[in-house]
């Protein structure tokens, strides 16, 4: 698929994210937002994955959020392909959409009073994995922060080169086009543990902090669940038994650390 060239460090990256909804707690989900200009392949890397993990969706709302986490216990991420599409809806719909997106991704949605009954959803926690083009996500920042979901969602913004720009349009021009196959992403099928040396704990803590400082996060306590989630969850992706946080999953956290920014756009 000519959209998926170069695009090595956003597949490890989301395939990273989606083993996070296999982890033991105190871990959860994490949940991101893919940020790239369009024609950028942000929709295409995130549905490109075939796993029970994951269900993607064009267009949602926070009803279909609650029938989703009610009839699909195994799923651990929701892939929203564009979050313009779902936001398109009227006011009221959105709004619901934003508070149930908060529910999921946060403290989860248990139970709901509905008019016809008490809905009990077992198990409500999910991650999202949405994608928005660069200049709405900055316009949508501030809103975002007044209803606590910037915090929620880890950003990850990128843009191609121009020779990575020449490297896709010379493969579109050989006729390298997607035919409709999935990459198998295989998830341990149920939530595992990786070891957490000491040693790393505090790297992660380090670069957790400046993340949130740079981010403007108030107390960086999100940030830094989201960062260990993560680290934890690309050793998982490694090896999934027996699974250990060592220099390469460091080094992983590394090499995203400058992506992860809703304002600064960096170059893959």
């Amino acid at each position: 698929m000519a959209e998926l060239i170069g695009m090595e460090l956003v597949e490890e990256f989301i395939e990273s994210v989606i083993m996070t909804g296999r982890l033991k707690p105190p871990h959860s989900p994490v949940s991101v937002l893919l940020i790239a200009s369009a024609e950028s392949g942000k929709t295409s890397v995130a549905g490109n994955k075939k796993s029970s993990a994951i269900a993607c969706f064009t267009d949602v709302t926070g009803r279909g959020l609650i029938e989703i986490c009610k009839q699909s216990p195994e799923v651990s991420h929701i892939v929203l392909n564009d979050l313009v599409a779902i936001m398109s809806h009227r006011q009221s719909v959105n709004r619901y959409t934003q508070s149930m997106i908060n529910a999921v991704t946060e403290e989860g949605i248990s139970a709901l009073a509905m008019p016809d009954g008490i809905e009990i959803v077992a198990n409500g926690r999910r991650g999202i994995i949405a994608c928005l083009t660069t200049d709405l996500a900055q316009d949508g920042r501030s809103w975002w922060n007044k209803i606590g979901l910037a915090s929620r969602l880890l950003p990850f913004s990128f843009a191609h080169p121009g020779t990575l720009t020449i490297k896709i349009k010379d493969a579109i021009d050989n006729g390298k086009v997607d035919k409709g196959k999935k990459d198998i992403l295989k998830v341990p099928r149920i939530p595992m543990d990786v070891k957490f040396p000491e040693y790393f704990v505090r790297k992660v803590r380090r670069m957790a902090d400046e993340k949130a400082k740079e981010l403007k996060d108030p107390t960086g306590y999100r940030r830094l669940k989201q960062f260990r989630a993560l680290i934890c969850g690309h050793a998982l992706r490694r090896r999934s038994r027996k699974a250990e946080v060592n220099k390469a999953d460091l080094d992983f956290v590394e090499r995203v650390f400058p992506y992860i920014s809703y304002d600064k756009v960096v170059q893959l």
